[in-house]
């Protein structure tokens, strides 16, 4: 009977161990991502920030934020978003939107594929005198307003 028991225990333990090993190795640009993050996973109606990394070590961060497929054409979720993200940054804001999760960038720089995917961008910078919201033009024809891809 003990034998059964530890047998049993012992398949529990080595089907159940790769899992665990896979879970605990992140590549590396993931961990530095979630190493630096220091801001709480906000979200709202229509989006969620996915992740913020720092720049550097200056105490800035970059948000990279999901807006709801179905409601990227509405720029008053992204104003919610901003709203409620950037109230604790007085003086440097930098938010990143998408629509789809696997186009998020997960550093500061990202790839071709992910700035097409790209919906809006927000630049907030007291001491550069820089605040400007920029939409893809496929989100706002606004030529002042967006940048195509």
């Amino acid at each position: 009977m003990n034998n059964r028991i530890i047998g049993i225990g012992l398949i529990a333990l080595v089907s159940s161990w790769p899992v665990s090993a896979a879970s605990t190795q992140a590549d590396p640009q993931q961990r530095s991502a979630v190493q630096l993050q220091s801001h709480p996973l906000v979200h709202g109606d229509g989006w969620r920030l996915v992740r913020s990394i720092e720049l550097g070590n200056s105490g800035n961060y970059v948000h990279m934020v999901l807006i709801d497929s179905k409601r990227d054409m509405d720029t008053a979720v992204y104003g919610a978003a901003l709203s409620k993200i950037c109230r604790s940054e007085p003086d440097f804001c930098r938010v990143r939107f998408w629509n789809e999760e696997r186009h998020v960038a997960r550093s500061i720089s990202f790839t071709d594929a992910q700035f097409k995917a790209l919906r809006a961008e927000y630049v907030f910078n007291r001491a550069g005198s820089v605040q400007e919201m920029r939409y893809a033009c496929t989100v706002v024809s606004d030529k002042n307003q967006c940048f195509s891809h």
